[in-house]
């Protein structure tokens, strides 16, 4: 009663990739990762199922990936012990992006960084808004369906991988839900778990049968069989996709094959206040959820420094992932913020920097989109649609203000009188 209809996908072109050197079975079970993308519209059918068919403490401004992996992913899928893009797909789907992103980050935002790529826009503080509210969710259905958006598709590793051949017996770290405070559970399904190392593994010792082993072999794959694939990082409100192993990692990998990669911020005021740790990054710094996968991370890269080098260059360089949002007159703009934050701080007593205290994405903030001015770009719709949004102050159900922000609610109503009016403008 939650679903849709499957979307349908393609097998890409043939082409010689990397992963055929290292054997038939390893590039059998890289193929069949690649092909377990999503359609936008599969995307936005699980994000309707949460807080209502699963998941029913769900709250978007506090639930995290990883909460939504082990809360509502995990139990959808435990009967087949599937992947859940396996579970929903009626035909493999070999995905135009890849997401790169972090499981500490919210959900709601990694959604928004997806919508806002297919959108065209540069940040997604406005998406989240309309996303934290169940009313707003056909808001953005629908200015994805006017743009012809809703079958575009994309691979994110929480709905790819089969996460009952990994971490679904165990809950190392004690994690719990941050609104009940109870622990997430452990799924009892008899799935044969394959990590890193288990047998059989190839010539340089790693699994075959593994699926978290293989993500830079299925980026080559995917750029060399899947026409203008590229690479979308959805960043988190505090930056640490940039400290987590993996997520770098596939930057670089993608850097490196010439792969077109865009970040997604959710506004250009954070880009300035988390400069300075941007500025320092160092891969051997960089977190993972499991050791040896770090470990293995740091093996293969052979020049530390130079990857470092390179790190660099891919955030901040002219041709950078700043590239697709901020033009020349931005990024000298961008520069001054940055350069009187160094100022004030060299002028201050200690000269340490502070990190910022993280602001409600519901309060009333200006967009990024509107605050800027390229001469080139016009409004767009979802500018419209946000700033009616604000307009109207809140997206609750009576219209009225409430204590607690939009964006940690998870409202059941759809006859939002402000969301029902942005709703009128889509039909422009």
């Amino acid at each position: 009663p939650c679903g849709g209809r499957p979307h349908s996908g393609r097998r890409p072109r043939q082409k010689k990739t990397r992963c055929m050197e290292k054997g038939e079975e390893w590039q059998r079970k890289v193929q069949e990762l690649a092909s377990r993308g999503l359609s936008l519209e599969k995307l936005l059918d699980f994000y309707k199922m949460l807080g209502t068919c699963v998941m029913h403490s769900f709250q978007p401004g506090v639930h995290t990936t990883n909460d939504v992996v082990r809360l509502a992913i995990i139990p959808l899928t435990s009967s087949a012990s599937s992947s859940y893009a396996d579970m929903v797909n009626d035909t493999e789907v070999f995905p135009h992006k890849m997401v790169t992103h972090n499981w500490s980050n919210n959900f709601r935002d990694l959604l928004s960084s997806v919508v806002a790529d297919a959108l065209g826009e540069h940040t997604f503080e406005f998406i989240a808004e309309l996303l934290s509210d169940r009313a707003g969710v056909p808001v953005v259905e629908r200015m994805l369906r006017q743009q012809e958006c809703m079958n575009k598709t994309y691979w994110i590793c929480a709905f790819a991988v089969n996460q009952h051949r990994g971490i679904c017996g165990s809950n190392p770290r004690a994690d719990v839900d941050p609104v009940t405070h109870i622990p997430h559970p452990v799924c009892h399904c008899t799935a044969p778990k394959i990590f890193n190392t288990t047998l059989p593994v190839n010539s340089d010792g790693q699994s075959i049968e593994c699926e978290m082993n293989k993500f830079d072999d299925m980026i080559h794959l995917l750029h060399s069989q899947v026409p203008d694939f590229s690479l979308v990082a959805s960043v988190d409100y505090y930056f640490q996709i940039f400290m987590r192993a993996w997520c770098v990692a596939e930057l670089v990998e993608a850097e490196t094959c010439g792969i077109s990669s865009v970040m997604k911020i959710h506004s250009e005021e954070l880009l300035d206040q988390y400069y300075n740790e941007l500025s320092r990054l160092d891969v051997r710094a960089c977190k993972a959820s499991r050791a040896e996968d770090k470990a293995m991370i740091l093996y293969r890269i052979r020049n530390v420094d130079a990857f470092n080098a390179r790190l660099q260059w891919l955030i901040f360089g002219s041709q950078g992932l700043f590239k697709s949002w901020t033009d020349a007159h931005q990024r000298a703009k961008m520069v001054g913020r940055i350069a009187r934050r160094v100022q004030k701080r060299q002028a201050g007593d200690t000269g340490e920097y502070i990190v910022p205290v993280k602001r409600s994405s519901g309060s009333q903030t200006k967009s990024s989109s509107r605050s800027s001015k390229s001469g080139s770009r016009r409004l767009s719709q979802i500018d419209e649609v946000l700033y009616r949004l604000r307009a109207h102050s809140t997206l609750h159900m009576d219209g009225k203000k409430s204590s607690k922000s939009s964006s940690s609610r998870w409202t059941a109503s759809s006859k939002s009188s402000s969301v029902n009016k942005i709703m009128t403008v889509t039909t422009v």
